[in-house]
């Protein structure tokens, strides 16, 4: 039918499960793109806090020492760098949280006026709570070659420099 009416007719014939088809094809790559930009950004994220935690244990490394001198176990040591950068990831992870909802928000009025579908910012998604999770073990990972290298430091050859 929908061709007959396409061929005879001056009028166009859609039919809603190919249109729904393709625009499900058209969202999909657009999905897939998100997510390797997403990955991109998470590798990028937990390199940044291995550099920034191994350069600051290198810039502490005195204090680490003394840290250790005055009774800290080598765990001691380990702990703290790692709760280090969980609390970095975690303050990243609150701050885009909170970024990017308010940016959607901001964009829910132009969207809404464009679309007329209604949109907001604070809708939260169980995905976020995964996220969360997952941000978590990044800056854990990324703390962990840190937290070693500062828990074996040897004292004697960093005081004495």
């Amino acid at each position: 039918m929908p061709r007959s009416i396409n061929e005879n007719t001056d009028m166009q014939a859609a039919s809603p499960a190919i249109e729904i088809n393709n625009l499900y094809f058209m969202i999909g790559s657009l999905r897939e793109a998100l997510q390797w930009i997403a990955a991109l950004i998470a590798i990028i994220s937990a390199l940044t806090i291995f550099i920034v935690l191994y350069k600051s244990m290198r810039d502490r490394r005195y204090e680490l020492a003394l840290i250790r001198v005055m009774g800290g176990s080598r765990r001691t040591l380990f702990s703290l760098i790692t709760l280090e950068g969980v609390i970095m990831t975690l303050i990243g992870f609150v701050t885009g949280f909170i970024l990017s909802h308010i940016g959607m928000q901001v964009l829910a009025g132009s969207l809404e006026s464009s679309y007329r579908y209604s949109f907001s910012g604070w809708f939260f998604m169980r995905q976020e709570w995964l996220i969360l999770l997952l941000s978590i073990g990044i800056g854990v990972v990324a703390s962990l070659i840190p937290a070693i290298n500062a828990s074996r430091m040897d004292i004697h050859k960093t005081l004495s420099k």
